[in-house]
């Protein structure tokens, strides 16, 4: 494993895959029950030169399997055949995508083959579609892509998803994706791990053949702790550690932020600050966001206008300004923040049923599930969202702060409508923004992508779902908000709305385009 939070990521999968696993004997058996009950439709439909009839069967077969999530080993043969089917006929690629797509989703030991078909058919559509329909089979394609990568570092084939990476980022250029900088970041990043773990592992062995070795125990705190900002697992490796500082320092990280007495947050504070200065260019946005909640923290408790406050006043300007700094040198537009890494279904939820999947959040159906990602951006920035519904027909409703205002982006409500859910007193199908596209196709990724620019009072939000523009509205932060049912509790942080609908969100990332990430815990 190339990061600490993909172990638990692991334990995740395998957990769902002994849910979802073909036992040993069990295909034989799947499949004469296969060939007693469609054998002889699927002889008929292939002896046709017609693909129409082919097409048909695939849709009913898909609709069986959506009635055997309990028979592994028959739902697989049946989303399989149903692939095969739909491959055939010009317009089958919907249907064979979604058949794989069901089949990854309730027998995860075949994700990795399902989403190596469901590239090869996107694939063939990009190389065929010429055209406005060419950047949509692109961002599909890349989704595809990103889909496999996903399953790749779980297993930790981290070698394959770095050549995937490059396959991605190239079809994103080729298509002038707006992802091509996040797609970048995350292939950096990946790189940066591959490196961290592999110095983890000289390390151990280090340590296996000489428990003594004091040297590899401080490399190993200090890998922890800064490569990976994991003070947890960095505490463990403290014996015999002789360099003070982390003798003094790693044991109070480890604990949480609210824990630390009002002194001890101004130390660790300063302490975070200098790990900076030695730490490699992909952790340094972490060493100061934990130095900066530290800070943060003292001024909460120190409320004494003294040398002290003073002090940790300035400090906390210096570090913010040395984020943005770092955000600008990371690219020309910033960096790129994993939120799901940030959140906690038990405390993020605000209403419905949240949980951690894998690597991605999902919300179970109910009406005006809620969720808060306890982030609040204080700028312009860029977030991008990866989802799929995989049942209901419900609403995804994303909660984007627009500086002194907030407004929420209304994906597929009912009717088929997209835009911002209010603009002055115009509710959705009144206002500038909205759009009738139809309903989205369930168990179809999709990706949308929000700019939120700020210009004094002003702000233009513009808004693209698998690389075409819904939107772009410019006026003023006022005539925004968020009301209603689905309105979070703070209005300011980002946060994400389902109703009555399976959605599983993926990625939910952000990236800073001026001003902050303020983080509302550690």
């Amino acid at each position: 494993m190339v990061r600490a939070g993909y172990c638990l990521r692991l334990v995740l999968l395998l957990g769902m895959a002994l849910q979802g696993t073909v036992r040993a004997g069990e295909t034989d058996k799947a499949a004469e029950a296969f060939e007693s009950v469609y054998g002889a439709d699927l002889k008929r439909v292939k002896g046709t030169a017609a693909t129409g009839d082919d097409l048909e069967l695939a849709g009913r077969l898909l609709a069986a399997a959506k009635r055997t999530t309990d028979q592994p080993a028959f739902l697989a043969i049946l989303c399989e055949q149903a692939c095969d089917l739909a491959s055939r006929h010009p317009d089958g690629a919907s249907t064979a995508v979604e058949a794989m797509q069901f089949l990854a989703a309730h027998v995860p030991d075949k994700a990795a083959a399902c989403a190596e078909r469901v590239i090869g058919i996107r694939q063939k559509q990009f190389d065929r579609i010429r055209g406005p329909d060419r950047s949509a089979a692109g961002e599909a394609l890349v989704d595809a892509l990103l889909a496999l990568i996903d399953v790749k570092v779980q297993s930790g084939a981290e070698a394959d998803a770095t050549v995937l990476y490059r396959k991605a980022l190239a079809t994103a250029r080729a298509i002038e994706s707006v992802r091509q900088d996040e797609i970048e970041m995350q292939q950096t990043n990946l790189a940066e791990a591959i490196k961290t773990a592999r110095e983890i592992a000289d390390a151990k062995a280090m340590l296996k053949t000489n428990p003594r070795n004091h040297a590899a125990r401080q490399t190993l705190v200090r890998l922890h702790l800064v490569n990976l900002d994991d003070p947890i697992e960095a505490a463990a490796y403290l014996e015999g550690v002789r360099d003070e500082t982390l003798r003094k320092y790693v044991p109070a990280a480890a604990r949480p932020v609210e824990a630390a007495p009002e002194l001890a947050c101004l130390e660790l504070g300063k302490w975070y600050q200098t790990l900076t200065e030695s730490a490699p260019t992909g952790a340094k946005a972490g060493m100061l966001a934990r130095a900066e909640a530290y800070y943060e923290r003292f001024l909460e408790l120190h409320t004494t206008k003294d040398l002290d406050r003073t002090a940790a006043t300035l400090a906390l300007e210096q570090i913010q300004a040395a984020r943005e700094k770092l955000a600008g040198a990371a690219g020309k537009s910033g960096r790129w923040v994993d939120l799901l890494k940030h959140i906690d279904p038990t405390r993020d939820a605000v209403a419905g049923k949240w949980l951690i999947q894998g690597a991605a959040l999902e919300s179970l159906p109910s009406p005006y599930a809620r969720f808060t990602v306890p982030i609040a951006p204080e700028g312009s920035y860029d977030l991008t969202v990866r989802f799929l519904r995989a049942t209901g027909d419900g609403p995804i409703l994303l909660n984007v702060p627009t500086g002194s205002s907030t407004t929420q982006v209304v994906l597929d409500a009912k009717g088929g409508y997209y835009g911002l859910l209010m603009i002055g007193d115009n509710a959705l199908r009144e206002n500038a923004t909205t759009l009738r596209l139809g309903a989205f196709e369930n168990g179809r990724p999709h990706t949308v992508a929000v700019k939120v620019v700020l210009d004094g009072n002003q702000v233009a939000v513009r808004t693209v779902m698998d690389g075409r523009t819904l939107f772009n509205w410019k006026g003023p932060q006022s005539a925004l908000s968020a009301s209603g049912p689905f309105a979070l509790p703070n209005r300011k942080t980002l946060g994400l709305c389902t109703y009555g609908s399976h959605v599983i969100f993926r990625s939910v990332r952000l990236r800073m385009l001026s001003g902050r990430m303020k983080r509302l815990r550690s």
